[in-house]
């Protein structure tokens, strides 16, 4: 190949075409990272560029091709005077950005579209932006941020309430007088939507990710990976794979010197595997070379010979073969079943549910960087992880160190979901490093991440529910079964929480659950926003309104009729006893939602065409606060004055885009009656922050915003006793312990410990009412308006956390209508980005979102999680939706076009 030239970012330059793609020149040679490979194959949109003023895809364009042509990065976008683009600052100001993996791409696509067309409408935002996923926002916030772009452009300066034509997010407090949780409700920092602490980084693309952090000297790490779902190894050759150029090391099982296993919890999946492969994830060798190319290319030279064993696929073959198969099962009941449902006059409803697996579809693959630690002897890992301290307990003995030789730091993640609360390649870095004594850096193409990574579990369900005529619920009849993958993992855990949840945010008087969780050779199941309890609720919540129409009964009155109230016993029989605003989401739901349904049926009535049907769904959830289920909740904060008056706040937690870092300045800097601009976050890192379990549950606010609440309160009382002097220094800290829960088996535990029984020490609720079009002569459904009513506890940052609900809501809507991870014979069916099925800008809804603020007592100002609560009853409602809008009700998701024209054809 030879040399092409072209204008970068105003400046020309030459470069070695060399076959490459413009990507990888981008990123290798110019050192501009800013542009970022979320799944090499075009689909993302995460590496978008201008190149003669047309967004294109980076990833998928030939540097030989690019010859006299003129290309803009997200860093050679400016605005005056080295201040932000309007665009980069509209971003900001609507609260766009959370991740922020996808935002420099979203902004060049945004800034393309708007070259062109100074004045778009939605859809042509929406057309402008279609290359581009986002998978934390929802999109609403982004393209609002692009009509406010457009509009400063053009020289206007409108308030954000004219730009906000497609969310409407209102503020409704309930609060007890004398209340201590309602200190400071109307605060300085407490309620205000400030900006994220980190988006002016993320908004110019220089915001470090874990992908972002190698050099020319880092060595680059690559798989062998099985090749087939189950199979007996027989043998393996490393011999042509340590002579290809420039290899260094090619590491199997007999490098490894502690244990060969790992996971985050219950380690059982080997780091190389020697005997067994177990599925298409499983890794038996690894080359470490100079270049990733160098390494993939040996990687592939690895022979091993294989006996190809007989897999296991479905949860029912699993389970029948009993034994190891089965790695949990679960049994309770409550009141006395039979004598409920024996009760005259009852309504019955049931059904038999089926859900595909789900992918988390975070923008940013997996990578980790490991190198030696001269300070400990030991090693350095910075890992895109929930679980810092988790990874670090984990490797120890995986790499024969004491615990205090690993240090594990958390990059900035370009989302998580859950996905990134287990362990992937931490052991097999972290080993590269320490054999060769140099920096390692492994990053996963999206077709391994798909592979590797774990999915929200696939499950079948069969659930009964009996009401009496006056509309209370009277028994539950559950079995709920999953498809754990190979491992053990996490699906215990999230197969009890299932159980737990299994009748949603209810009371009744009996109840009998029957579950297990088996192994298959597919995918690897793992936490998913709402880890178990989404599958619960898909089934009661769509068997609620069974019943409804059954009793003729509106769907809000039959929820308001059964909802828990404080002093209320749970199915579990915890009783709850504050922060349950239930009720009130329910009543202010409906409040919000009749005169907009009643818009949307005029509209309808007056459409000439027959075959667009309108459809309602409602469905109410609540999601835990903590992880519980006597597992530890804690959280640290270290403050520190500094001597020229700033402060640093180093925080157990990590930010995965949902505002952790910016909510933990606002706690701090209310407290402190300090401006947010003083402070610095040090997150996420084993040597400079206090241990933390992971982050998962919605728990970060309640326990580490605990952590720094006190740890604030110290510091302002010391200050006040002894004022503080330019050049001195001050700290203070708090390693913050919630106090002690419960699993479903801890009743008698409890009572012995003389403590009350509790699953959790609290929780979110919330409904939504859903309002979707059905073609019937496609099958295809559109969501057009969710009103959303959110029990958060305290409202820290409004902007912030309706960006979690929208974000939220889009991958429930997602799992109803479009997202599956299915696999044929223990392959997948879904091998690249763009088969995943995840929403689009253009399918976003209208959002009217209402932040519901009843505090919780052990909350910093009140305040509790609420960050995956909203895919809970999202899914649920759409799938109500679609029977009012066609009257057939779907028990199974994703519920396709082909499966709406099928239904209608066959009634």
């Amino acid at each position: 190949m030879g040399n092409v030239t072209f204008e970068l970012n105003e400046t020309l330059v030459t470069a070695q075409a060399e076959g490459q793609t413009l990507l990888k020149y981008l990123r290798g040679v110019a050192c501009l990272k800013g542009a970022k490979e979320g799944c090499g194959t075009g689909h993302c949109g995460a590496c978008t560029v201008i190149i003669d003023g047309r967004a294109v895809r980076s990833c998928v364009t030939r540097l030989d091709r690019l010859d006299g042509k003129k290309i803009t990065t997200i860093e050679g976008l400016r605005g005056e005077n080295g201040a932000l683009h309007p665009i980069q600052q509209a971003f900001l100001d609507i609260g766009a950005v959370q991740c922020g993996f996808c935002t420099p791409g979203m902004v060049l696509a945004a800034k393309a579209l708007l070259d062109a067309n100074p004045n778009p409408t939605d859809e042509e935002i929406c057309e402008g932006l279609k290359h581009n996923y986002c998978r934390c926002t929802g999109y609403v916030k982004i393209i609002q941020a692009v009509h406010l772009a457009a509009a400063r452009l053009r020289g206007e300066n409108p308030p954000l309430t004219e730009i906000q034509a497609l969310e409407h997010i209102e503020l409704v407090s309930y609060h007890v007088p004398g209340d201590p949780t309602a200190e400071h409700l109307t605060g300085r920092h407490i309620g205000c939507s400030e900006p994220d602490c980190d988006g002016p980084q993320k908004v110019r693309g220089a915001l470090a990710y874990a992908c972002d952090l190698g050099d020319e000297s880092t060595l680059h790490g690559a798989f062998t990976w099985s090749r087939f779902p189950h199979a007996r190894i027989l043998s393996i050759d490393c011999s042509a794979a340590e002579a290809a150029p420039g290899v260094l090391r090619v590491l199997t099982s007999r490098d490894v010197p502690g244990q060969n296993v790992f996971g985050t919890f219950n380690p059982e999946q080997p780091v190389f595997c020697e005997d067994e492969v177990c599925f298409l994830g499983d890794m038996i060798a690894m080359a470490v070379a100079d270049t990733e190319e160098h390494a993939r290319a040996a990687a592939k030279l690895v022979e091993v010979a294989y006996e190809v064993l007989p897999g296991v696929f479905e949860i029912e073959d699993s389970h029948a073969r009993g034994g190891r198969q089965v790695i949990r099962t679960i049994d309770f009941s409550k009141g006395d079943y039979d004598a409920e449902t024996r009760r005259p006059g009852l309504v019955h409803v049931e059904g038999d549910y089926y859900f595909e697996r789900q992918e988390h579809g975070a923008l940013e693959p997996l990578c980790v960087l490991a190198e030696p630690d001269a300070n400990t002897g030991g090693v350095h890992i910075t890992s895109c992880t929930q679980s810092p301290f988790e990874i670090r307990r984990m490797l120890a003995p995986i790499l024969g160190l004491a615990e205090a030789q690993v240090r594990v730091t958390a990059s900035p993640l370009g989302g998580g979901f859950g996905q990134k609360c287990d362990s992937y390649i931490e052991a097999q870095a972290a080993l590269a490093s320490m054999v060769t004594g140099r920096r390692v850096q492994v990053t996963l193409r999206r077709s391994e991440s798909l592979i590797l990574s774990t999915k929200r579990h696939r499950y079948r369900n069969r659930y009964r529910l009996s009401v009496d005529r006056d509309g209370r619920f009277r028994a539950l009849d559950a079995l709920i079964t999953s498809d754990a993958g190979p491992y053990a993992g996490l699906s215990g855990g999230v197969l009890e929480q299932g159980c737990i949840f299994a009748l949603g945010p209810y009371r009744l008087d009996a109840a009998r659950v029957h579950a297990y969780t088996v192994r298959t050779n597919t995918a690897q199941g793992g936490a998913f926003r709402g880890f178990g309890i989404n599958q619960s609720a898909n089934c009661i919540e769509t068997l609620i309104d069974e019943a409804a129409e059954r009793l003729g009964m509106d769907p809000f009155e039959i929820r308001l009729r059964n909802a828990l109230s404080p002093g209320d016993r749970t199915l579990t029989t915890e009783v709850v006893q504050e922060s349950v605003g239930i009720l009130q989401t329910i009543r202010i739901c409906r409040e919000k939602s009749q005169p907009i349904i009643a818009r949307y049926r005029e509209a309808y009535r007056k459409k000439s065409d027959p075959d667009l049907a309108l459809g309602v769904g409602v469905a109410s959830g609540f999601k835990n606060v903590g992880v519980g289920k006597g597992n530890p909740d804690d959280g640290g904060c270290i403050l520190t004055k500094l001597p020229d008056g700033r402060y640093t706040l180093a925080v157990s937690g990590i930010d995965m885009g949902q505002g952790f870092r910016t909510a933990m300045v606002q706690i701090a800097a209310e407290m402190l009656d300090e401006s947010a601009s003083c402070f610095e976050v040090v997150s996420g890192d084993t040597a400079q922050t206090l241990p933390h379990r992971q982050a998962v549950s919605e728990r970060q606010t309640l326990d580490t915003g605990r952590a720094v609440y006190i740890a604030a309160n110290q510091m302002r009382e010391e200050l006040a006793a002894r004022p503080w002097r330019p050049g001195e220094t001050r700290q203070t800290r708090c390693s913050h312990s919630a106090p002690r829960t419960y699993g479903i088996a801890g009743r008698e535990q409890a009572r012995r410990d003389k403590n009350p029984y509790q699953n959790y020490r609290g929780y979110a609720f919330l409904t939504q009412c859903v309002i979707v079009e059905v073609d019937r002569r496609t099958g295809r459904v559109r969501v057009l308006h969710v009103i959303s009513a959110n029990d958060v506890g305290r409202a820290i940052n409004p902007q912030i956390i309706a960006g979690q609900v929208e974000g939220g809501t889009s991958m429930g809507i997602g799992y109803a209508l479009s997202e599956g991870f299915s696999y044929t014979q223990g392959r997948p069916d879904q091998k690249a980005f763009g088969q995943l099925g995840l929403p689009l800008a253009g399918d976003a809804p209208k959002y009217d979102v209402v932040l519901v603020e009843d505090p919780h007592i052990e909350g910093p100002y009140g305040a509790k999680g609420c960050s995956e609560v909203a895919t809970v009853p999202a899914t649920p409602a759409v799938m109500n939706a679609i029977h009012d809008a066609v009257g057939v009700r779907f028990y199974h998701t994703p519920i396709r076009p082909a499966d709406i024209l099928a239904a209608l054809k066959k009634n």
